[in-house]
């Protein structure tokens, strides 16, 4: 597999075609089009919009005395197996969700104390950040190359007044430090490493307008998505393989049938996990989107199945079959399937029942934030239907 995606890049490299054609920006997550949308669903009270909205503003993250919590004196983000230890680890992931959470927001309302804010932590981290260490040090990476560049690329393209220097030096810290520690991949991890190593590389590709490495990772998001989902027509018995083969298996999972459409690799693992590979699946296809592919589309009937599949399993409408998990799941937090429910249905008119019914308990949460991956999804998503007849 590494030899193959090594020539699809080299290939990408080389075609004048693939680097001529234009990065859309902002384009990481969210485009300038949907971000308007929200403003003006915000400003006309709209739901389930301006709800999100203040929810959003009363945020922590939204704090406009923010500070910002790391990194360490040090400059090294030092993040053990399980948090242990934890020495800037959390305090980066708090800090990315503030600085891209405060750029929406500085869009929706112009009131430029959030872009300063925004500013003011990414500045921090790409002047002070010198390295990760540790058993998760590909974890942290990968985690943080998927927040940092969403916010980024609000605050750089709506004359936000980040300076260019200062634009450069957060540039060199993805492409110094965070990609080197994700570009290859996990190997042996088919999950939510892998999946949250794509997306970051898919948000340093659009923040730095390198169309070769979007077009690498969209292509390792194509071997693993099929890897990590089962689908029981385009799958038959048995899972797709990758290779090399990951050490963790299915977590004993054995049973693939149409019962089991829609399981992922680490459904027996707990869903905590799961939710953090399928948010990375879908804000990686977000951002192929924006930027004129369809990944969305490629794997439709795979991620339709899957967020069903999960969705139901949240529901809790009934006990679990012997044939999944043993008849036993580990429940976790970090769900909203807000962008995969927002491409399948409103964009592309798919009906995702218990989706839906899903969503409207995750729009009671009051601070709808998973500070690894998700970050109020309903507030930005939660219905662009001026991309529905694209």
């Amino acid at each position: 597999m590494r030899i193959r995606l090594y020539a699809l890049l080299l290939l990408a490299t080389l075609s004048p075609l693939a680097n001529a054609q234009k990065m859309k920006h902002p384009g990481v997550l969210v485009s300038g089009p949907q971000l308007n949308f929200v403003r003006a669903q915000v400003k006309a009270r709209k739901e389930p919009f301006y709800s999100q909205y203040q929810k959003a503003v009363a945020s922590e993250y939204a704090a406009l005395d923010y500070k910002p919590k790391g990194p360490p004196d040090s400059g090294v983000i030092d993040c053990g197996a399980y948090s242990r230890p934890d020495n800037g680890c959390h305090a980066e992931d708090s800090d990315a969700t503030a600085a891209y959470l405060q750029a929406v927001l500085w869009w929706i309302t112009r009131d430029h104390r959030y872009a300063d804010n925004a500013i003011r932590i990414m500045n921090t981290y790409s002047h002070q950040v010198k390295a990760y260490t540790n058993a998760n040090t590909r974890l942290q990476a990968a985690w943080s190359a998927e927040m940092w560049p969403r916010g980024a690329e609000i605050i750089r393209y709506s004359h936000a007044g980040w300076k260019p220097e200062d634009v450069r030096a957060f540039a060199d810290m993805l492409t110094k430090i965070n990609l080197p520690l994700i570009r290859e991949g996990a190997p042996t991890n088919v999950g939510n490493w892998q999946l949250s190593m794509v997306e970051g590389m898919m948000g340093i590709a659009v923040f730095t307008d390198d169309r070769a490495l979007l077009t690498y990772a969209e292509n390792m998001w194509r071997e693993r998505v099929p890897a990590y989902f089962y689908n029981a027509k385009l799958d038959d018995d048995h899972p797709r393989t990758i290779s090399p083969a990951p050490s963790e298996g299915w977590f004993g999972q054995a049973t693939f049938d149409r019962t089991m459409n829609g399981v992922a690799a680490e459904t027996c693992r707990d869903l905590g996990h799961t939710g953090y590979a399928i948010s990375a699946t879908m804000s990686a296809a977000e951002t192929a989107h924006i930027q004129g592919d369809r990944l969305f589309e490629e794997e439709q009937q795979r991620l339709v199945g899957a967020m069903e599949f999960h969705a139901h399993l949240l529901l809790k409408k009934e006990p679990v079959p012997a044939t999944l998990c043993g008849g036993k799941i580990r429940y976790g937090q970090g769900y909203t399937f807000g962008i995969g429910y927002n491409e399948f249905h409103n964009r592309l008119g798919q009906l995702l029942p218990e989706t839906r019914e899903w969503l409207d308990k995750v729009l009671t949460v009051q601070v709808p934030v998973d500070i690894h991956t998700t970050v109020f999804e309903m507030l930005t998503h939660g219905g662009a239907a001026h991309e529905k007849n694209r």
